[in-house]
């Protein structure tokens, strides 16, 4: 995606971001408790795909630097490509099609689309995607149908209705944050949210664990690994489209859509802090950012709805994907004789 030169001015430089192998690092480590969270609970499966797409990125990774003689494992690239996408594959998906997904994926992103360091369709959502075409019926149904919407009156009601589980202790946090800290706000957070912040029902495990999606979000900001602007304009305006008219989508009007579980069932936090930030797919300047972070929300309201989706946030990842090189030509074009370099 990168490959047009930007004229910079003589040094010295000064390095306000880490290196590749550091980011690398620091991110897979943020992925370690969901890891180990697996481990825990016993999921087999999940924990053989991961293994399984593990592999297929370092078989992958071999096939291109073994004929250049060339030792590019180093900067964790690869580790961290594996780890996402066996967290993005449901555990139903055969453990050999992880394999093959993830090899495919990984090199069709580098070898043909701009090479390590500038490819300009992510790895991890080339193979997601892969998976979905190959084995659609694998990936689950929406978690909320037409007819339950329209019965409860929002996602979240229709949920309920469908033999929704929640954790054994949901209700005595919900009602602890609601008469301490969410009360002196004059917000009540109803029963099953817990839930979905902590155990959200799927079988992709990367959508599983939202509290800890956060709080990895918060060092990967505070560590200044990931940029804050493709994010945070992606959710604020999934946020809105979800808000305003979802609802409409099923003759209730405009307004009232269920932002929690909209952010909490497809995805959107685990893609938009660990896909979307990619340095080598987002644009190079603040308001190219901007409006690449706008335009996946409303890619991700066309294609997740009101949420509950389960490939709907990665084939967002894979369409501004597309879209960046164009918003990228407008920069060299444009935007970059103003200087408006983030």
């Amino acid at each position: 995606m990168k490959t047009k030169g930007w004229s910079v001015s003589p040094s010295p430089y000064i390095l306000t971001r880490p290196t590749v192998s550091r980011m690398s690092v620091v991110t897979s480590l943020t992925l370690a408790p969901q890891v180990l969270i697996l481990i825990l609970v016993g999921d087999t499966s999940a924990l053989i795909n991961l293994a399984a797409a593990l592999t297929g990125s370092v078989i992958a990774e071999l096939c291109m630097s073994i004929p250049d003689r060339k030792n590019s494992f180093g900067d964790g690239v690869v580790i961290l490509a594996g780890l996402l996408t066996g967290l993005l594959l449901p555990t139903t998906l055969s453990p050999f099609i992880a394999l093959g997904v993830s090899f495919s994926g990984f090199l069709v992103s580098r070898v043909l689309f701009g090479g390590t360091g500038s490819y300009w369709l992510h790895p991890v959502a080339t193979a997601v995607c892969i998976a979905f075409i190959s084995q659609k019926e694998i990936f689950p149904q929406l978690l909320v149908s037409v007819d339950g919407m329209r019965m409860a009156g929002d996602a979240f009601g229709a949920l309920k209705m469908d033999h929704f589980i929640q954790i054994g202790s949901d209700q005595s946090i919900a009602s602890n944050l609601n008469s301490t800290i969410l009360g002196f706000f004059g917000i009540k957070l109803p029963e099953g949210y817990i839930t979905l912040f902590g155990n959200s029902p799927s079988i992709i495990p990367a959508f599983r664990y939202n509290i800890i999606t956060l709080f990895a979000s918060i060092i990967l900001f505070a560590m200044n690994i990931i940029d804050w602007i493709v994010p945070c304009a992606f959710i604020v305006t999934y946020s809105l489209c979800v808000r305003f008219f979802s609802l409409a989508l099923f003759g209730f009007g405009f307004s009232g859509g269920d932002i929690l579980f909209a952010l909490l069932t497809s995805g959107i936090l685990f893609i938009a802090f660990y896909l979307l930030t990619d340095f080598s797919t987002m644009p190079r300047t603040r308001t190219g950012k901007t409006i690449s972070g706008i335009l996946a929300g409303f890619s991700a309201f066309i294609l997740c709805g009101p949420g509950g989706s389960s490939a709907g946030g990665i084939f967002t990842v894979f369409l501004v994907n597309c879209i960046n090189p164009i918003i990228e030509y407008c920069e060299n074009r444009i935007i970059a004789s103003v200087e408006d370099i983030a």
